[in-house]
């Protein structure tokens, strides 16, 4: 699943530290959010991955397992 928007974008210093816990680039922010939605995924055998993020937007590729 590719998820989009047309955000601002994540800053460049902060993609490879999207998924640590109480990273936040918002001044209210716990920086939980993207932690907890990797460890959901991971329970049900998926991932979450930032696949590009720019001034147009940020996509995320979600993969899950497909079941029988």
């Amino acid at each position: 699943i590719l998820f989009k928007d047309n955000g601002s974008g994540i800053p460049l210093e902060m993609q490879p530290k999207i998924f640590d816990s109480f990273l936040s680039g918002r001044h209210n922010g716990t920086g939980l959010g993207m932690t907890v939605i990797k460890q959901i995924l991971k329970n049900h055998q998926g991932d979450i991955t930032l696949v590009r993020s720019d001034s147009h937007g940020t996509l995320f590729l979600i993969m899950l397992p497909l079941r029988s």
